[in-house]
């Protein structure tokens, strides 16, 4: 029995110690969510090219134009935000 927790202490030791070497912990998981959830959008975008926007997902896509005009000076389309408020 003492093994056995011995073992499974080790484990865990070396996986917290190898953590960033794994490639689970390289995967991030919001950005394999929002690659999914745009082609999803962009399905539904290319379906519906004039009620739809493709927003961030497609910046340069034609049913951005409208808002990648600047209103008051202000783009309406912001997609990165830290660089946008430094």
């Amino acid at each position: 029995m003492k093994l056995k927790i011995y073992i499974f202490v080790i484990t865990i030791i070396y996986v917290f110690w190898t953590w960033k070497d794994l490639s689970i912990a390289k995967t991030d998981p919001l950005k394999r969510e929002w690659d999914q959830f745009c082609k999803t959008w962009m399905s539904y975008v290319e379906k519906y090219p004039k009620a739809l926007n493709a927003g961030c997902c497609h910046y340069n896509h034609p049913s951005n134009a409208v808002l990648k005009e600047k209103y008051l000076g202000e783009p309406l389309l912001i997609c990165d935000l830290e660089k946008y408020y430094e």
